[in-house]
């Protein structure tokens, strides 16, 4: 279940047999972005790739070439200034020393290349807000453990420490090299976290270890957080991710501002998130979840 700010409930659809045959027909009009100044590169041109790829669309107003990876070998045009990256693959793509670069729904991927270079859209949310929105959720929260991929390459996680301060809640981190090392981990958390949360990460998100992230949890009587909203379907409290259709619609800003000849920081989050709850998983193994007016018996 997800809801929106008014908490209503929000369902997105589309017919897979369509999303190819609306691909190929937008990647073969022509763009009007001037001289080619920018394209669209895709890991693969269905699933959650092409419909963020429609948001951005749609959020930019225009046509814009677009390169699906699985089928192709982009043929970037020589007077490209910028590229919007769909995906790891996409985003590590052998692109040219003087494009930019905007990478989004990469999880654990990093880029490595000169400063200014490379923008990303966080496909974890801004720190303060996800604190807030897990407060929300469990108002006596003080620890929250927080499960990701070693070796951290980047700042998210001191970020977090520092949101978190400032709210009162202490920030364990729990630094995995695989999924596998999940279960002894857990079990080091005994009594010393009142929340887990799992950040978005491939290397760390199989089907065993988010069984075994559900059974300690109920088990424990310990929230568990997914990494985004549908994985809590699976076995956990929750979830506060972005938006697929934000991010899309924030990578088109960043990509105007990049065409304008303004330079972007190397890491953009969104300014808002959505929250995922799963009522019968949290009611089953008795969480203190403080859940919406009216959800507790779905």
């Amino acid at each position: 279940m997800v809801l929106n700010k008014a908490g209503k409930k929000l369902y997105i659809s589309a017919p897979r047999a369509a999303l190819p045959l609306l691909f190929l027909a937008l990647s073969s009009m022509p763009s009007l972005c001037p001289a080619q100044e920018a394209a669209a590169v895709l890991s693969r041109g269905s699933g959650l790739y092409f419909h963020t790829f429609l948001s951005f669309q749609k959020a930019l107003g225009r046509p814009i070439t677009a390169f699906d990876l699985s089928k192709e070998k982009p043929q970037l045009p020589r007077d490209l200034k910028a590229v919007v990256a769909f995906g790891s693959k996409a985003a590590n793509f052998d692109y040219p020393a003087k494009i930019k670069v905007i990478y989004l729904l990469a999880p654990g991927y990093t880029a490595a290349g000169p400063k200014g270079t490379f923008t990303r859209i966080s496909s974890r949310p801004d720190p303060a807000l996800a604190i807030d929105a897990y407060l929300k959720l469990q108002p006596g929260l003080k620890r929250l453990a927080v499960f990701f991929k070693e070796p951290a390459r980047e700042t998210y996680l001191s970020e977090l420490v520092a949101a978190a301060e400032l709210r009162g809640v202490a920030i364990v981190p729990v630094g995995l090299t695989s999924a596998a090392e999940m279960p002894d981990q857990l079990r080091t958390l005994s009594g010393k976290a009142d929340a887990i949360w799992l950040l978005p990460d491939p290397a760390l998100i199989t089907k065993v270890s988010l069984q075994v992230l559900a059974q300690f949890s109920c088990s424990n009587k310990v929230p568990y957080y997914a990494p985004s909203g549908g994985l809590a379907d699976l076995g956990a409290a929750g979830a506060v991710a972005p938006d697929l259709n934000e991010i899309g619609n924030t990578a088109a800003s960043a990509l105007q501002q990049i065409l304008s000849g303004k330079t972007q920081p190397g890491t953009i989050y969104l300014k808002s998130a959505e929250t995922t709850i799963n009522p019968e998983f949290i009611n089953r193994c008795g969480l203190q979840i403080k859940l919406p007016s009216g959800k507790g018996a779905e």
